[in-house]
């Protein structure tokens, strides 16, 4: 782990007997790098031990789903996981949903914050998205790369402006810092014990998991998809991590990617 302060994820005492399995038994933390996950995704080519973290302070050129800009200053936390699930490619999106069900966790287990989940891996405090994750994956299937940004220790006025999808801060909810290590260390616990529910008990035990901090499922939604436009109300979500959206008509239409918004009533 590369340098920090005595209090900092930097410092190499953050993740000590930290008690997961698998998940943060190597850290490399670094002050600024462009991008975790373009770190994380080179590494997982040698390759490092599965559930090797690359953390830092700050991403000069993070980035979101769909190639958007991640905007990550100092006082956020920014970290990337690498995993070698055995799971079908399709499968893959399933593990972005463990990483938000951990994220979920973490925030309510360190601050009492009332976080959910807003499909497939957003992770919402009234409304406001505190938390992205972006997962991406090896061609070849042989390694997955989740990324986790959350808008920690983040001034308000350093946040982007996101009409109609606002994002906050931790910090501007409670009106205080939050303690960044035990965030951090709460966050890899939950990852690791996700990853073990999805490896010894399947994708349905996840599922079940994010169903229950659901944010979407039973909500009229409007959803932004390359193929146009679909309203409805959203139902379900398959073995893929898809959403399964009941339109107006009856029928169930699934959804594999898109930006949803929920309907005013």
């Amino acid at each position: 782990m590369l340098g920090g302060d005595d209090q900092g994820p930097g410092h190499p005492s953050a993740f000590a007997d930290l008690g997961t399995r698998l998940v943060g038994r190597y850290v490399r933390w670094h002050d600024s790098v462009p991008s975790t996950n373009d770190i994380a995704s080179r590494l997982a080519e040698i390759p490092v031990p599965e559930g090797t973290v690359i953390g830092a302070e700050e991403q000069t050129a993070g980035r979101g789903r769909w190639g958007r800009p991640w905007v990550s200053p100092r006082g956020g936390v920014w970290l990337s996981v690498i995993l070698r699930p055995s799971l079908p490619p399709d499968r893959f999106p399933v593990v972005g949903l463990a990483a938000a069900v951990a994220a979920t966790h973490a925030i309510r287990e360190t601050t009492r914050l009332p976080a959910r989940v807003k499909w497939p891996n957003d992770v919402l405090v009234d409304g406001k998205k505190v938390v992205g994750i972006l997962t991406e994956a090896t061609p070849g299937a042989e390694w997955v790369v989740v990324g986790v940004g959350i808008n920690a220790n983040i001034a308000e006025e350093a946040l982007p402006p996101a009409p109609g999808y606002p994002a906050t801060s931790l910090q501007v909810l409670l009106g205080h810092p939050v303690d960044r290590v035990m965030l951090i260390r709460a966050l890899l616990r939950g990852l690791d014990q996700g990853y073990e529910l999805l490896t010894s008990a399947g994708v349905r035990a996840v599922l079940m998991r994010w169903r229950e901090v659901a944010d979407t499922l039973g909500r009229e939604v409007r959803i932004e998809t390359p193929g146009g436009q679909m309203v409805g109300l959203a139902h379900d979500v398959d073995e893929t991590g898809a959403l399964l959206v009941r339109c107006d008509d009856g029928t169930v239409r699934t959804v594999v990617a898109g930006d949803l918004r929920v309907r005013e009533a």
